[in-house]
């Protein structure tokens, strides 16, 4: 795996990279508190295929910078760095790939950029491929002032990364929440995302991102009827991937993601949510269907 930064506006992002420059791109984009790194498993199968694997730490996120105090994370801030990542990486179609948010923004993306509601862009989405995405819940009153109340919180009081002894509790850490991961890359994705502080170390990614008012994915800030239209312009070929333990497909919502998007194809794999660690070849082999028109 190879990094490199790009500066977008005010914001340096730091992008994982795989495979040969020349390679035909396949973009992924993480969900909310990971980083691209995190794609690794999936990534190195296609790098040997010939692909161009490039997943960026989204703002805030793994090594890219911070939001900033009394700032917080949007999705259509999520969106314009993508677009502007997109603008300086090819000028060609390309695969674009997404977990868990990263899917919603992939997807918004996609609704705008993909060929048929973007011709005069030649950097079209090719194929659009979801990794057991989400849709807005439709949340309540009470909801909406729990999470105002939680918003200014966290701007008045910035909250503070717990401190490990060493990576390797750090890493653990990350295992606790998906068990499924191996040491290695438990390890190696600690490493990335920690810092030395007193005491031993912490994340490096920015706290604010704990807060997750301001990204605004829910049925009173970004409602569902709205997103299920974005999902319904989209007109690149999707692939739909579900983990079949994962907590997050509910009944209602895959069959209104089915009836949003009729002609994507649906899979469904053998794990929980964190799809691109409990099953990485299978998600690798998916995207390499989806791309196999692209490298011909």
């Amino acid at each position: 795996m190879g990094e490199f930064f790009l500066d977008v506006r005010s914001h340096r992002l730091c992008l994982c990279t795989w495979g040969p420059e020349a390679g035909p791109l396949v973009l992924c984009l993480h969900g909310i508190l990971e980083q691209g790194a995190a794609w690794e498993e999936v990534a190195v199968p296609l790098a040997k295929m010939g692909y161009r694997v490039v997943a960026p730490d989204l703002r805030g996120h793994g090594r890219s910078s911070h939001i900033g105090t009394g700032n917080s994370a949007h999705l259509v801030d999520f969106l314009g760095d993508v677009d502007a990542i997109v603008t300086e990486l090819t000028d060609k179609p390309f695969i674009l790939v997404g977990h868990s948010i990263g899917s919603v923004v992939a997807a918004m993306y996609a609704s705008v950029r993909s060929a048929g509601n973007s011709a005069s862009l030649s950097q079209k989405v090719e194929a659009l491929v979801l990794v057991d995405t989400l849709l807005p819940s439709d949340g309540n009153d009470n909801e909406v002032a729990e999470q105002l109340a939680t918003h200014l919180d966290y701007l008045a009081s910035p909250p503070q990364h717990p401190v490990f002894p060493d990576v390797a509790t750090a890493a653990s850490r990350l295992r606790r929440g998906t068990p499924t991961m191996s040491e290695t890359l438990a390890l190696k994705l600690a490493n990335r995302i920690t810092k030395p502080c007193d005491g031993g170390v912490c994340w490096r990614w920015d706290p604010i991102l704990r807060n997750r008012t301001g990204i605004g994915f829910n049925g009173n800030s970004f409602p569902k009827a709205r997103y299920l239209e974005l999902l319904r312009r989209i007109q690149a070929p999707t692939t739909l991937i579900y983990g079949d333990t994962s907590h997050l497909n509910r009944t209602d919502d895959l069959s209104e993601q089915q009836a949003a998007m009729p002609q994507a194809k649906r899979v469904f794999l053998s794990g929980g949510h964190n799809l691109h660690i409990d099953a990485p070849q299978a998600i690798a082999d998916l995207i390499a269907e989806a791309a196999m028109k692209l490298k011909r």
